[in-house]
């Protein structure tokens, strides 16, 4: 029902019926089997989805598109020093993640996608969001390819196909789900690593090789060791194919060689630059398995009941036929157990590790779509089989893809989420409250402010949009006194349960803000 109503705005419309049109005309191609123009036009539909679901929060989303949106703002003045507090004014402890200078959070490559994109575009949202909907277009060709390579044309339109209508993948790049540009980034360079060995299994032509070797290395720099997970299937592929015979193995060691050339250069710097700090990030990622951090925490079977949230409703009911389907179709017993493999390693080594996010298994996005259009291969097929009026038979096919389509995008969830629709949705009411706050104080409060008091961690929103230092507590005498002897202008939002010391109060200097910062934590 959502689409025919205009919830979303102008703009945001033009961009989704466009995109959704030319989707259409991929389908009517791709029925006549005109495979190229099928592509096309799904490659051309999907930046325009895509760069619909940029368009989406005119605003910061909490986690954690902000303290990436500050870190990839902070790199544009220093490339090779990621800052969350650019400037530590305040004389405190700047020892976690959400309140370092230093920010080894995460590896860099993300991060200064998104530092080129606001050299290029400025300083805004859509160009915080702009590297994933070019990333992000790209899985359509991968994705073709792949499937076509393993399967057939088919399998591999399907598979693209259900990449650009995903629903999880327009709020990744929207920036609302949890550590979107990061996992975007991630899934990207793990598929197209994926790609590129698909095609040097099938060409065994030495240039995919060193793509293998940069694209795995790409992955790595984004978001750690899971990068390597091509290496598995490849290795999984050799011992069955191969077995020991080790000189059958050069091919991947030398890709292994690049991609380590690709990653060691930044572990260097950081160690020699950073020692402490990068320590203390390292621990932090180690820890992942045996603590539950930042209370991510989930069952046995939290990866599976997520399922449903990653590739729709019915997938974790169907998954299993897919995968019946797709050891089925393909004949080379090496490559389809390394395929097959690459998800189970995946959701095995996330279910046992202490913190559960449900985007971590998203990373396998690749073969589990395969998969799933394995089966919509198979219902395509059965129907053919049943009609034998070529007419009746396009029809129905190309209902059952748009029906797909629709369900797999959800634009009514999508209208519930990031429009006014339902007066209950407050959340971006509150975020846009507060970003006109931050923008406004960017140009009332004198330059070398320091702003207290932020609730939450809406501090990080703050540094973005004003520019100035912002801290969510009021200063101890101390830091007031150090601020001072630095010549600081002091501001402090004012709130219901906020009690000013005399030594603040008493400071003509002291600018308190009569205004709420709303939102959460």
């Amino acid at each position: 029902m959502g689409i025919f109503r205009t919830y979303f705005n102008s703009e945001q419309l033009i961009f989704l019926l466009t995109g959704s049109l030319l989707i259409i005309i991929s389908i009517i191609f791709h029925l006549k089997n005109k495979n190229k123009s099928a592509v096309l036009f799904l490659f051309a539909g999907t930046v325009l989805i895509y760069l619909f679901a940029a368009l989406l929060d005119p605003f910061l989303n909490l986690w954690d598109e902000r303290f990436h949106a500050l870190v990839g703002k902070n790199l544009m003045n220093h490339p090779l020093v990621p800052t969350l507090y650019d400037d530590p004014v305040v004389d405190m402890a700047y020892d976690r993640w959400d309140r370092c200078h230093i920010w080894l959070h995460k590896q860099p490559l993300f991060l200064w996608q998104i530092m080129l994109s606001f050299k290029i575009f400025g300083v805004n949202e859509l160009a915080l969001r702009l590297p994933n909907v070019v990333l992000s277009s790209f899985l359509v060709v991968f994705s073709y390819r792949t499937g076509k390579l393993l399967i057939n044309a088919k399998v591999g339109y399907y598979t693209a196909f259900l990449f650009s209508t995903s629903f999880f993948m327009v709020e990744l790049i929207s920036g609302r789900r949890e550590l979107e540009h990061n996992t975007i980034a991630f899934l990207v360079y793990v598929s197209a690593s994926l790609w590129a060995w698909t095609e040097y299994l099938f060409s065994r032509k030495w240039y995919w090789i060193v793509l293998i070797g940069i694209f795995s290395g790409f992955a790595i720099l984004c978001k750690w060791l899971v990068g390597l997970l091509v290496y598995f299937g490849w290795g999984i592929y050799n011992l069955i194919t191969y077995k020991l015979h080790l000189k059958k193995y050069k091919h991947l060691f030398l890709s292994l060689l690049i991609t380590i050339l690709i990653v060691l250069p930044w572990q260097i710097l950081i160690l020699k630059l950073y020692p402490a700090e990068t320590k203390m990030a390292y621990n932090f990622f180690s820890r992942h398995f045996s603590e539950a951090l930042d209370g991510h925490r989930g069952g046995n079977w939290y990866f599976f009941d997520t399922m449903s949230v990653l590739y729709g409703k019915i997938a974790p009911f169907i998954i299993g036929f897919g995968f019946l389907l797709f050891y089925r179709k393909i004949k080379d017993n090496g490559i389809r157990i390394a395929f097959i493999s690459l998800p189970i390693i995946v959701y095995l080594f996330f279910s046992l590790a202490k913190t559960k996010m449900e985007n971590y298994t998203f990373v396998v996005a690749l073969p589990v779509y395969i998969c799933l259009a394995c089966i919509i291969d198979f219902i395509i097929k059965k129907m053919s089989q049943h009609i034998k009026i070529k007419l009746l038979q396009s029809i129905l096919v190309f209902l059952l893809i748009i029906l797909v389509g629709a369900s797999n995008l959800n634009i009514e969830l999508l209208q519930e989420k990031h429009t006014l629709w339902k007066e209950t949705n407050q959340y971006p009411v509150m975020l846009s409250h507060n970003k006109a706050i931050f923008r406004q104080l960017k140009d009332e409060l004198p330059k070398n402010s320091v702003l207290f008091n932020v609730k939450g961690r809406h501090y990080i929103e703050s540094m973005f949009y004003s520019g100035f230092p912002s801290y969510n507590f009021i200063p101890s005498y101390y830091q007031y006194s150090d601020l001072k002897e630095k010549e600081k202008t002091i501001a402090i939002f004012k709130t219901e349960n906020t009690k000013i010391p005399e030594y603040l109060n008493n400071d003509s200097t002291v600018i308190i803000i009569n205004q709420k910062v709303c939102g959460y934590n």
